[in-house]
């Protein structure tokens, strides 16, 4: 490792995982910049959310805020809460820290994951230095979710120093890479409401398609097997047709799939990552799965690059009115350490590449 700041790519979390900084992980779960987590059968359905306190370890949260121990043969109810033991565990040195986020299939069945570990008062963040378990909470939203040991719900990133790019350092790379593209894959202007300090600007796309996104069935009924990839959407989502007046009323509470009318590019020298929630664009979040791997919309055809990110939108307390062409979310980027030896997309496929249109997780047959 060297002096520089940046997200570790992928070939140097397997030199991590080599030299003990990652326990127990494997070569098949390494994303370009990122590193997927596995379940493991220790379980307990909780009373509800908890954060540890400064020095508390998951065990003692355990100890008097579970309601027992969740075998995995037995759905996760909905809107229950469940600690999850990880697979992997940490020993990392001093100049490294992390951050987690859901992956995207469980974002896309509105299955909330946060990652935990002992004596941090945060979810998410995992502190420089952290040596001992991770957990995850897990919290179906929608419907019950049977899980089984080994998925791989949520995943990890590994820094060096600051890897967030600066105001000015955002602006090259939009100017440099064309980062945002319309539906033609022609490049988007870099105006102060495109690009800024914070990162780059995506508006919803409620006019393109016939089918602009879907809504979740909220049902204690259809169970979501994640060993079955034939689900019938229909038994979980109902499809949202295209408003004639370019508006779709956000129900508070319900749970949406949308998509984004430009198409956005994450160069093989960054990684990006999506902001959940931002005041300034409304009073709902935008996303569950936030990390984009570098090769995200990437080809050497620079006319073809360019893919639509997909939102996971609930709205909290009240209903909105989202109008088609208004910002939805944005986009931060990080520097990479070194470019990735592999990249999203091209060399590891994924049930999201080339999603034209809103693409439900990867448990559910094509509807």
């Amino acid at each position: 490792m060297n002096d520089r700041s940046g997200a570790i790519p992928r070939q140097l979390i397997a030199e991590m995982m080599e030299a003990g900084y990652v326990k127990n992980g494997v070569a098949e779960t390494l994303q370009p910049s990122s590193l997927d987590l596995r379940i493991t059968d220790d379980a307990y359905r909780m009373r509800g959310s908890y954060l540890p306190k400064p020095g508390e370890r998951i065990a003692e949260i355990i100890a008097h805020g579970a309601l027992y121990r969740h075998g995995l043969d037995r759905p996760l109810e909905m809107d229950g809460t469940y600690l999850v033991r990880l697979e992997e565990s940490l020993a990392l040195p001093t100049g490294i820290y992390a951050t987690g986020s859901s992956k995207s299939s469980s974002g896309r069945i509105n299955m909330r994951t946060r990652l935990l570990a002992d004596r941090v008062a945060r979810f998410d963040s995992i502190p420089r230095g952290y040596t001992g378990s991770l957990w995850i909470e897990i919290m179906p939203k929608s419907f019950p979710v049977l899980i089984h040991p080994g998925d791989r719900l949520n995943q990890i990133r590994f820094f060096h120093g600051d890897a967030h790019l600066g105001s000015l350092e955002h602006r090259m790379a939009f100017d440099k890479f064309h980062l945002l593209r319309d539906a033609a894959g022609r490049p988007i202007e870099a105006t102060d409401d495109v690009v800024s300090e914070n990162g780059v600007t995506m508006t919803i796309d409620l006019t393109t398609n016939d089918i602009v996104g879907w809504r979740a069935h909220s049902s204690a009924w259809n169970v979501l097997d994640t060993a079955r990839f034939d689900h019938d959407p229909h038994d979980f989502f109902e499809p949202i047709p295209r408003p004639k007046s370019g508006e779709l009323t956000l129900r508070h509470e319900l749970f949406y799939i949308l998509a984004t009318k430009e198409r956005i590019i994450v160069p093989p020298t960054l990684a990006a990552e999506m902001a959940a929630y931002d005041p300034t664009k409304g009073e709902f979040r935008s996303h569950y799965a936030g990390f984009f791997d570098p090769g995200w919309g990437w080809t050497e055809n620079d006319a073809e690059r360019g893919e639509r990110a997909v939102l996971e939108v609930s709205m909290h307390g009240h209903d909105f009115v989202l109008r088609d062409g208004q910002p939805i979310c944005l986009m931060t980027y990080e520097r990479l350490l070194m470019k990735p030896d592999v990249l999203y997309g091209r060399d590891l496929k994924s049930n999201y590449t080339t999603q034209r249109t809103p693409r439900l997780a990867k448990w559910f047959r094509s509807s």
